[in-house]
């Protein structure tokens, strides 16, 4: 088992990416502390993921300082994290089911997003850095998207957070450059996952490529502590591997 003995906080574990990986997580032994709003959906998780690891559920709101503090204090009962993975995030089309250019962007809209795509990604790492640190081991791994490096039209709570996470992972790359510890991106392949804003997406089994499940392999590798600190990875559109599509360090 490539993950045991390891403690892997995952955000957003409760649906569509989170819980593919918190699935291939607990397979591979690994104790995971799974983050989400979602209660119920945690609940059910918990009745379908099956493996010599185990999985503990935390209801939280990442955007919520309070919440990110009990989920770190959960993990440092287990020992500690090993891996972070910041995973939660929203859109505004699945939020409301409709999208914004940007003069029509309800302000309360824009700041939800901002507040679980970024502000729950900066207290996330926030948190969980200094255990890390003291331990002298850890990475921490942000799911991103092509988002995060091109616009779209009426994206734009969505791109500017994913954008901001970018810039939040190639400066916390640079400060940990001398550390034991990592930071990493890691993006699915392109062409579409089907996670929840597949109920927005017209024909979602032709339109959008992939099932969640194509990230659970990647996602294994580099929990086990493949991939280096400053790397942004893409996944391969087959789930078996990743490739390096970035290196902060040679920019």
């Amino acid at each position: 088992m490539r993950l045991k003995d390891k403690v892997i906080i995952v955000t957003g574990a409760a649906s569509g990416l989170g819980e593919a990986m918190v699935m291939g997580f607990v397979k591979e032994g690994a104790t995971v502390i799974c983050g989400d709003i979602d209660k119920k959906g945690l609940e059910n998780s918990i009745k379908m993921i099956k493996g010599d690891g185990e999985m503990i559920p935390v209801v939280c709101d990442v955007g919520n300082e309070n919440d990110v503090k009990r989920l770190i204090s959960v993990s440092e009962g287990c020992g500690g994290a090993d891996v972070l993975v910041n995973n939660a995030g929203v859109k505004q089309l699945t939020l409301v089911g409709e999208e914004y250019a940007v003069a029509k962007v309800p302000l309360e809209l824009w700041d939800e997003v901002i507040k679980t795509n970024l502000r729950g990604c900066f207290l996330c790492t926030r948190f969980v850095l200094p255990g890390m640190l003291n331990r002298k081991r850890g990475r921490i791994i942000h799911i991103t998207s092509g988002h995060g490096k091109k616009g779209r039209v009426k994206r734009s709570a969505y791109v500017s957070s994913k954008f901001g996470a970018e810039g939040f992972h190639w400066t916390l790359s640079l400060e940990l450059e001398k550390e034991p510890v990592d930071s990493l991106i890691f993006t699915p392949p392109p062409g579409g996952v089907r996670t929840n804003e597949a109920a927005f997406v017209e024909n979602p089994m032709e339109n959008m490529n992939h099932d969640p499940e194509v990230i659970t392999e990647p996602m294994i590798r580099l929990a086990s502590g493949e991939g280096r600190n400053g790397g942004r990875y893409r996944g391969l559109g087959d789930g078996k591997g990743y490739e390096e599509t970035d290196y902060i360090f040679e920019n």
